[in-house]
Protein backbone atom coordinates (compact mmCIF):
# COMPACT_ATOMS: atom_id res chain seq x y z
CA UNK A 1 0.00 0.00 0.00
CA UNK A 2 1.26 3.59 -1.16
CA UNK A 3 1.82 6.21 1.76
CA UNK A 4 -0.88 8.86 1.58
CA UNK A 5 1.53 11.46 0.74
CA UNK A 6 2.43 9.82 -2.46
CA UNK A 7 -1.35 9.28 -3.55
CA UNK A 8 -1.33 13.18 -3.08
CA UNK A 9 1.51 13.81 -4.89
CA UNK A 10 0.17 11.63 -7.53
CA UNK A 11 -2.92 13.13 -8.11
CA UNK A 12 -1.70 16.80 -7.40
CA UNK A 13 0.56 16.10 -10.59
CA UNK A 14 -2.07 15.19 -12.61
CA UNK A 15 -3.75 18.61 -12.45
CA UNK A 16 -2.90 20.81 -15.74
CA UNK A 17 -1.06 24.35 -15.28
CA UNK A 18 1.25 25.14 -12.55
CA UNK A 19 0.31 24.61 -8.80
CA UNK A 20 -0.86 27.71 -6.47
CA UNK A 21 2.13 29.16 -4.94
CA UNK A 22 1.94 29.53 -0.87
CA UNK A 23 1.60 33.18 -1.10
CA UNK A 24 -0.07 34.12 -3.97
CA UNK A 25 0.08 38.65 -3.19
CA UNK A 26 4.26 37.80 -3.86
CA UNK A 27 4.87 38.32 -7.72
CA UNK A 28 6.90 35.33 -9.12
CA UNK A 29 10.91 35.17 -9.16
CA UNK A 30 12.57 36.56 -12.03
CA UNK A 31 14.79 34.99 -14.86
CA UNK A 32 18.45 33.97 -12.81
CA UNK A 33 20.93 35.01 -15.10
CA UNK A 34 23.81 33.05 -15.14
CA UNK A 35 27.18 35.16 -14.04
CA UNK A 36 30.12 35.88 -16.64
CA UNK A 37 32.42 33.43 -17.09
CA UNK A 38 35.90 34.22 -14.81
CA UNK A 39 38.10 35.43 -17.88
CA UNK A 40 36.42 37.98 -19.04
CA UNK A 41 36.92 40.53 -16.15
CA UNK A 42 40.46 39.48 -16.31
CA UNK A 43 40.98 40.31 -20.10
CA UNK A 44 39.25 43.58 -19.82
CA UNK A 45 41.29 44.75 -16.93
CA UNK A 46 44.39 43.25 -18.63
CA UNK A 47 43.09 45.13 -22.06
CA UNK A 48 42.97 48.22 -19.55
CA UNK A 49 46.41 47.88 -18.35
CA UNK A 50 47.82 47.59 -22.03
CA UNK A 51 46.06 50.67 -23.04
CA UNK A 52 47.41 52.86 -19.82
CA UNK A 53 50.83 51.57 -20.79
CA UNK A 54 50.30 52.60 -24.17
CA UNK A 55 49.30 55.78 -23.62
CA UNK A 56 52.15 56.74 -21.11
CA UNK A 57 54.58 55.78 -23.32
CA UNK A 58 53.10 57.75 -26.04
CA UNK A 59 53.29 60.56 -23.94
CA UNK A 60 56.99 59.91 -22.31
CA UNK A 61 58.76 58.54 -25.28
CA UNK A 62 61.47 61.40 -27.08
CA UNK A 63 59.95 63.11 -29.91
CA UNK A 64 62.01 62.69 -32.94
CA UNK A 65 63.81 65.89 -33.48
CA UNK A 66 62.47 67.34 -37.00
CA UNK A 67 64.89 67.09 -39.57
CA UNK A 68 66.60 70.50 -40.66
CA UNK A 69 68.23 70.70 -44.01
CA UNK A 70 72.03 71.07 -43.78
CA UNK A 71 73.23 74.88 -44.21
CA UNK A 72 74.50 75.64 -47.42
CA UNK A 73 77.00 78.11 -46.37
CA UNK A 74 77.94 79.44 -50.19
CA UNK A 75 74.58 79.82 -51.62
CA UNK A 76 73.31 81.76 -47.82
CA UNK A 77 76.39 84.27 -48.37
CA UNK A 78 76.10 84.30 -52.16
CA UNK A 79 71.99 85.14 -51.28
CA UNK A 80 73.40 88.16 -48.71
CA UNK A 81 75.87 90.02 -50.96
CA UNK A 82 73.11 90.05 -53.95
CA UNK A 83 70.58 91.07 -51.65
CA UNK A 84 73.29 93.87 -50.55
CA UNK A 85 73.97 94.71 -54.10
CA UNK A 86 70.14 95.30 -54.99
CA UNK A 87 70.07 97.63 -51.27
CA UNK A 88 72.47 99.85 -52.65
CA UNK A 89 70.39 102.44 -52.79
CA UNK A 90 68.70 101.87 -49.42
CA UNK A 91 72.40 101.24 -47.02
CA UNK A 92 74.26 104.25 -46.27
CA UNK A 93 77.90 103.42 -48.28
CA UNK A 94 79.97 104.11 -45.34
CA UNK A 95 78.10 101.06 -43.45
CA UNK A 96 78.59 99.02 -46.76
CA UNK A 97 81.69 97.58 -45.82
CA UNK A 98 80.91 96.53 -42.34
CA UNK A 99 78.00 94.24 -44.17
CA UNK A 100 80.12 92.84 -46.55
CA UNK A 101 82.79 91.99 -44.12
CA UNK A 102 79.89 90.71 -42.06
CA UNK A 103 78.68 88.39 -44.68
CA UNK A 104 81.90 87.03 -45.31
CA UNK A 105 83.38 86.30 -41.98
CA UNK A 106 80.29 84.24 -41.36
CA UNK A 107 80.84 82.32 -44.12
CA UNK A 108 84.31 81.34 -43.21
CA UNK A 109 82.87 80.39 -40.06
CA UNK A 110 79.70 78.36 -41.19
CA UNK A 111 82.35 76.29 -44.12
CA UNK A 112 85.49 76.36 -42.48
CA UNK A 113 84.59 76.45 -38.26
CA UNK A 114 86.82 79.27 -38.20
CA UNK A 115 86.39 82.06 -35.57
CA UNK A 116 86.42 84.91 -37.96
CA UNK A 117 83.42 86.92 -37.20
CA UNK A 118 85.80 87.37 -33.85
CA UNK A 119 89.37 87.66 -34.79
CA UNK A 120 91.67 89.03 -37.34
CA UNK A 121 93.48 86.71 -39.82
CA UNK A 122 96.66 87.80 -38.03
CA UNK A 123 94.99 86.36 -34.74
CA UNK A 124 93.80 82.82 -36.19
CA UNK A 125 97.08 82.26 -37.52
CA UNK A 126 99.64 83.57 -35.48
CA UNK A 127 98.13 84.32 -32.48
CA UNK A 128 98.32 81.59 -29.63
CA UNK A 129 95.68 79.41 -29.40
CA UNK A 130 94.30 76.97 -27.08
CA UNK A 131 93.93 73.66 -27.93
CA UNK A 132 90.24 72.81 -29.41
CA UNK A 133 89.13 68.81 -29.27
CA UNK A 134 89.12 67.49 -32.64
CA UNK A 135 91.01 70.35 -34.56
CA UNK A 136 94.09 69.27 -36.03
CA UNK A 137 97.31 70.78 -35.01
CA UNK A 138 98.96 72.92 -36.10
CA UNK A 139 95.81 74.36 -37.74
CA UNK A 140 97.50 77.45 -39.08
CA UNK A 141 99.22 75.43 -41.67
CA UNK A 142 98.61 73.24 -45.22
CA UNK A 143 95.38 73.55 -47.33
CA UNK A 144 93.08 74.59 -44.59
CA UNK A 145 95.50 78.18 -44.56
CA UNK A 146 95.74 77.98 -48.12
CA UNK A 147 91.91 77.79 -48.78
CA UNK A 148 89.96 80.38 -46.40
CA UNK A 149 93.23 82.66 -46.09
CA UNK A 150 92.48 84.61 -49.23
CA UNK A 151 89.02 85.56 -48.17
CA UNK A 152 89.77 86.21 -44.58
CA UNK A 153 92.47 88.75 -45.96
CA UNK A 154 89.52 90.12 -48.24
CA UNK A 155 87.39 90.09 -44.86
CA UNK A 156 90.19 91.93 -42.99
CA UNK A 157 91.06 94.37 -46.28
CA UNK A 158 87.45 95.36 -45.81
CA UNK A 159 87.30 96.23 -42.35
CA UNK A 160 90.14 98.22 -42.25
CA UNK A 161 90.36 99.84 -45.54
CA UNK A 162 88.25 103.83 -45.89
CA UNK A 163 84.96 103.12 -46.04
CA UNK A 164 83.10 103.47 -49.60
CA UNK A 165 82.15 107.06 -50.06
CA UNK A 166 79.96 106.62 -53.14
CA UNK A 167 77.45 103.76 -54.35
CA UNK A 168 79.23 102.97 -57.24
CA UNK A 169 82.08 102.36 -54.71
CA UNK A 170 80.14 100.08 -52.42
CA UNK A 171 79.18 98.10 -55.43
CA UNK A 172 82.95 97.40 -56.44
CA UNK A 173 83.20 96.36 -53.25
CA UNK A 174 80.25 93.59 -53.88
CA UNK A 175 81.21 93.01 -57.18
CA UNK A 176 85.14 92.06 -55.35
CA UNK A 177 83.39 90.23 -52.84
CA UNK A 178 81.52 88.01 -55.23
CA UNK A 179 84.23 87.12 -57.14
CA UNK A 180 86.57 86.32 -54.10
CA UNK A 181 83.15 83.90 -53.27
CA UNK A 182 82.92 82.66 -56.70
CA UNK A 183 86.45 80.91 -56.01
CA UNK A 184 85.01 79.56 -53.37
CA UNK A 185 82.51 77.95 -55.20
CA UNK A 186 82.27 73.81 -54.06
Amino acid sequence: MMPPSFSACLLLAQFPGASPLPHPELPPPGAVEAPLPWWIPWAGGLALLLLTGLTVWLLTRQKPLPVTPPRQPWSSAFRALSDLRTRLAAIPPQEMSHRVSQVLRRYLQERYAVPAPARTTHEIFDGTRERLPGVPIPRAQGVWRERFEPVARLCDDISFMPAPHTQEESAALIDQALARLQEEKP
